[in-house]
């Protein structure tokens, strides 16, 4: 039998089949569930009866829930359905195979920075789009940002949202919908809200995930409550003195008491993590700037010195070798050499170059000596040929054919050796529900032109990092992480969606995607192309995405293949040449 907020497992809601419970909280409670009629699994929320038993909430949350299921972002976990049976409403959601943020600051406490800022601008480009039509999720926190197994982020539960046009108020006298360690003041006093109440809310996550602990604490939620609206926040780098400065700057005007002085909208907010990413140098130096304890601080400081003092040593270690092998071993200048080892090793070949001794070079006392002019004999081309000191001059003598033979294979050693077919790198970004399909088609022009493509998801030390979110895909971000002979020519293409609006036919409605592509290709080696990058844009619904994503793509980059093997076939040709 289904209790108020206690629903069987195994029994039925609506058409899907309760699984197992996956989370709790004030307005009820969420499973994972089996939706019969389509055969997929689902995040199905059912609300507490405490709020399904008042009238007018029914109605605005029925209001709500339709707004919310519009929300179009990568970032934003989608609403499938809404629907009440039995006194249960409820509204089924994606189900996000992974952990939600609260569950790993458990396992983790705290996060490296560059996956805490990367997770920070995920959320904050979903609070973008939720802001620009009007919605206020009010309850962002760890357990509604929910992480997948790829490293994906998706904002959830938008159940207790709220509409800046809306005349009638959710919030009703005595009821606080949110939760206090993330709330903001203005939330906390009960004034009106807007987006900048979200950008309070996802400062103090970062804040947590930088600390270690929420920026509020108290023994209630109404203590809570009332520090938020009265006590300032405990600056994070006193907790964490390790926080780089423009971290904590960051975090400090994201959690402005004053909503003027905060960032006044989302994207306000992703220009100032670009710049805060470009400070510390994380996205195009690749330098790993960790966030430790505060213990850790001095240790962390010693390592980091010791490191730069062992670099710069084997820094001078390898330009002093160097110096030595192009002036002393090798040398710029062809070296005198002493005749009696020339006259030695050119002994065997004396029928064709003649040695010179300092005996022969000596006149009897009877013998006149020639004129200089007339003595000195033809002069070889000096590619071949060594210098040979005498007391009275240096004569040029021909280079024995051992010596000839051992400089032009060094001279060879030194020509890279490239194949006839180049190992394409293929490296896709966007949308993640257009990503797979450009991809794909992408390979299949690749491999159609006789390329060999390989996915940047192949090689394990690229797949790690972009999980992590360390990995920036420009040419200098992949090229330090790939072997010169594992890939010769990087395919860099990205995938957004731009727009949307209603399109109705035969008295029904659906939304019309618009989306924007972009692909380029460049040299691994030298990071250049001889061709421009390729753009275009494309419009489709849920019904014909696939379709028409293919298309467009093919239409746009049928000749990418054929330009790229006509540059390789270009450069190997000038390396063979020499």
């Amino acid at each position: 039998m289904m209790q108020a907020d206690n629903i069987d497992i195994g029994s039925t809601l609506g058409g899907f089949k309760i699984e197992r419970e996956i989370g709790r909280g004030g307005m009820g409670v969420v499973y994972k569930a089996h939706e019969l009629s389509l055969n997929r699994k689902v995040a199905l929320k059912i609300l507490s009866q405490r709020l399904s038993a008042d009238e007018e909430f029914i109605n605005r949350f029925k209001r709500e829930a339709q707004i919310i299921a519009a929300l179009n972002h990568p970032n934003i976990v989608n609403i499938l359905s809404y629907g009440e049976e039995r006194g249960h409403y409820y509204f089924a959601m994606e189900y996000i195979k992974g952990k939600d943020l609260g569950q790993i600051l458990k396992e983790k406490k705290i996060i490296p920075i560059q996956e805490a800022l990367s997770i920070t601008a995920k959320v904050s480009s979903a609070l973008s789009e939720a802001g620009a039509r009007g919605v206020v999720h009010r309850d962002i926190k760890p357990s509604n940002i929910m992480i997948d197994a790829m490293g994906r982020v998706k904002v959830t539960d938008f159940g207790v949202a709220h509409f800046e046009a809306s005349v009638d108020k959710l919030t009703q006298t005595g009821l606080f919908l949110g939760t206090p360690q993330y709330a903001s003041p203005e939330q906390a006093a009960g004034r009106p809200l807007d987006i900048r109440s979200d950008i309070y809310g996802l400062g103090a996550v970062l804040y947590r995930m930088l600390s270690g602990q929420p920026p509020v604490t108290g023994e209630s939620p109404l203590a809570m409550v009332a520090k938020i609206t009265t006590e300032p926040v405990t600056p994070i780098e006193r907790i964490n003195p390790s926080v780089p400065k423009p971290v904590s700057a960051l975090i400090k005007k994201m959690m402005a008491k004053s909503i003027e002085v905060r960032f006044q909208t989302p994207d306000d907010l992703l220009k100032a993590i670009d710049r805060c990413v470009d400070q510390l140098k994380i996205s195009d130096s690749g330098d790993k700037v960790a966030i430790q304890g505060p213990g850790e601080t001095a240790a962390a400081e010693y390592r980091r010195s010791y490191l730069k003092l062992f670099t710069l040593f084997v820094l001078l270690i390898g330009i002093f070798f160097l110096i030595k092998w192009l002036f002393i071993d090798e040398g710029w200048k062809e070296k005198p050499v002493d005749v009696t080892t020339v006259a030695q090793e050119q002994k065997p070949m004396q029928d064709l170059s003649p040695t010179v001794s300092l005996e022969e070079s000596r006149p009897a006392a009877d013998q006149t000596v020639p004129a200089a002019e007339d003595s000195t004999p033809e002069v070889p081309d000096v590619k071949d040929s060594m210098v040979v000191k005498t007391e009275k001059k240096a004569i040029k003598t021909p280079l024995p054919a051992a010596m000839r033979e051992e400089r032009k294979a060094s001279v060879l050693k030194s020509v890279p050796i490239l194949p006839e077919i180049p190992l394409v790198l293929l490296a896709v970004s966007g949308d993640d529900h257009l990503v797979p399909i450009v991809r794909a088609q992408l390979e299949s022009i690749l491999a159609g032109s006789g390329l060999k493509p390989i996915d940047i998801s192949e090689m394990p030390i690229l797949r790690e990092k972009m999980l992590m979110g360390e990995l920036p895909l420009t040419w200098y971000g992949i090229k330090k992480w790939v072997p010169n002979d594992q890939a010769h020519i990087l395919v860099l293409a990205q995938v957004k969606k731009t727009g949307s609006m209603p399109l109705k036919y035969y008295g029904r409605t659906q939304d019309l995607t618009i989306a924007s592509f972009s692909v380029r290709w460049v040299d691994m080696g030298t990071g250049t192309s001889s061709d421009l990058p390729i753009t275009g844009s494309m419009k489709f619904t849920l019904l014909n995405m696939e379709d028409i994503v293919r298309s467009e793509i093919t239409a746009a980059t049928n000749a990418i293949g054929d330009k790229i093997m006509q540059f390789w076939k270009t450069k190997v040709d000038s390396v063979k040449k020499g």
